[in-house]
């Protein structure tokens, strides 16, 4: 049984995960690709597949330092499966650039719970939602995290609002660094916005239809589970719960205003949606629909690779 199989925290585990992984970003890479051009292309797309491995070790250790789930596999599982189940998220590499710096933000915005180094954390998650957003616009929406979190966890201490202005400025001004001896142009922060688009033209493809329907479906499924039949009392448990439903939302919030809508803007949701799901496979009860749920799951990026 699966649900057996991945309840426990073996290497071997961590080792099927990232072949899967990597699998998927191959086949779909080969799939997407006639010719290999130059050994600059193959460098550039291991560099991008070390990064897409990456991102599901960062998203265990976020997990596990903040106790986000207990001591098991699911989350690398579901997060795995997501991610694979849409290709776009990873054959984009701005994106998934801008992913992998979106979870170095969590792994310190999350951490706030902790009360622990905590102006040098909003320093660094400003810094790199900054960076982010210098690949994905919207990604920058991860700043209502931020100070929301400051609003919750550390509010008393006006500096703490100040903070992530500082790490803000420090990526626009070495941006400008840059750009100024390399094109020789200064940017303003007016040209890096985005105008948001709703255009969901692009979602009527049944490859994208299918996985945003059933991972929007669970996730809503799931966030109804625990808002409805839990009640929570202990008050870590209601911060983690505060900080999980607004990832989820602010996810599904960049989805929505992104105006170039492929399917690659889905990637933000995938860590709220793995956390999500694997709590719930973590509980004691209805182990055979948790069993075929996680079944579904692993089947769906097979059959998205065959009717691409």
């Amino acid at each position: 049984m699966l649900t057996s199989f991945f309840g426990k925290s073996k290497p071997v585990n961590y080792v099927l995960v990232a072949a899967f992984m990597a699998l998927f970003f191959l086949g779909h890479y080969f799939k997407s690709t006639e010719t290999i051009e130059s050994f600059s292309e193959i460098a550039f797309q291991v560099g991008m597949l070390l990064i897409f491995l990456l991102t599901m070790l960062l998203v265990d250790f976020i997990s596990r330092k903040n106790k986000l789930t207990y001591n098991n596999t699911y989350l690398i599982v579901v997060f795995g499966i997501f991610i694979t189940t849409i290709p776009a998220s990873f054959l984009n590499a701005k994106v998934l650039v801008a992913h992998f710096f979106i979870l170095l933000a969590l792994r310190r915005m999350i951490s706030l719970r902790s009360q622990k180094d905590v102006q040098k954390k909003l320093f660094d998650a400003a810094l790199w939602i900054s960076l982010a957003s210098c690949f994905y616009f919207w990604s920058f929406l991860f700043v209502i995290f931020l100070f929301g979190s400051i609003v919750a966890l550390v509010g008393r201490n006006f500096k703490n609002y100040v903070i992530p202005f500082v790490g803000m400025a420090t990526v626009i001004i070495l941006s400008n660094v840059y750009t100024l001896l390399v094109q020789n142009t200064f940017y303003s922060p007016l040209d890096w916005i985005e105008i948001p688009g709703f255009d969901f033209t692009s979602y009527n493809q049944f490859s994208l239809l299918l996985p945003a329907s059933v991972f929007f479906t669970v996730m809503l499924w799931l966030s109804g589970h625990f808002l409805f039949k839990r009640k929570v009392k202990n008050k870590k448990q209601k911060t983690k719960n505060f900080q999980l439903y607004s990832l989820t939302l602010i996810a599904l919030a960049i989805v929505i205003f992104t105006p170039h809508k492929n399917g690659s803007e889905l990637a933000f949701s995938a860590m709220p949606f793995a956390v999500l799901t694997t709590n719930y496979l973590e509980t004691k009860e209805e182990k055979g629909f948790k069993e075929l749920l996680l079944w579904l799951l692993v089947l769906l990026p097979f059959l998205i690779l065959f009717i691409q």
